[in-house]
């Protein structure tokens, strides 16, 4: 039975056929939702077939241990609007976002913890990692392709080892392991996982993909 998405070492593939999509970026959390819908629509008027998002730690968990899926921070409302207009979604998932946010998106409170690691296989750093990452999942169950959602995709990390992380294949990559494992167990399971393809980034197992 062909795979509804896949890839070769040439192409990207839907339904065993050639694919060349076109993927855009709109991060909800940076824009009132009141706009959202109209937003998707001219997207898609303009030729994206996929919209990309960070899910921007801080913007969900400001405060340790309080989350907030509110407002512009709703991302089941914005993977509903994804799947009502008919667009595609890749979920990029950090947990270190960059985007050209203060620390990548880390809440402040993770970047002032003593004795912790972060953007490495230290126990402490992971078990935020899924307890954050948990939190997401409540809010995309439902959404994901293989239960009839939009998400097709995830995105692990963020031009690892490229900018900031570790590097080599033992630490580098396999930091990307362990967040791909990680994401895996807690339920994140699409066709695609991905990872910044670009200035000797670390890609673990997954396919690296280039912007431009």
């Amino acid at each position: 039975m062909k795979k509804a998405f896949d890839y070769n070492s040439h192409y990207l593939e839907k339904g065993g056929k050639p694919w060349f999509p076109v993927m855009g970026e709109f991060h909800y959390s940076r824009y009132k939702e009141m706009f959202w819908e109209e937003s998707l629509r001219k997207m898609k008027a303009g030729g994206v077939t996929i919209v990309s998002s960070y899910i921007i730690w801080i913007h969900h968990e400001e405060e340790e241990g309080v989350f907030d899926f509110t407002g512009c921070r709703d991302l089941r409302q914005f993977l509903f609007l994804c799947k009502k207009t008919g667009v595609y979604m890749f979920l990029r998932l950090g947990p270190w976002a960059h985007g050209e946010i203060r620390n990548g998106g880390f809440p402040d409170w993770l970047k002032e913890k003593e004795g912790i690691c972060l953007r490495c296989d230290d126990e402490v750093y992971l078990g935020y990692v899924k307890r954050y990452w948990e939190n997401v999942f409540e809010q995309v169950k439902g959404f994901l392709y293989d239960e009839g959602g939009p998400v097709i995709g995830v995105q692990i990390e963020n031009e690892y080892g490229h900018v900031g992380g570790l590097h080599g294949k033992n630490a580098g990559d396999g930091h990307m392991r362990t967040l791909t494992a990680l994401a895996k167990e807690i339920g994140f399971q699409v066709p695609i996982y991905t990872a910044t393809g670009w200035g000797g980034a670390c890609i673990g197992d997954l396919l690296p993909v280039m912007g431009g």
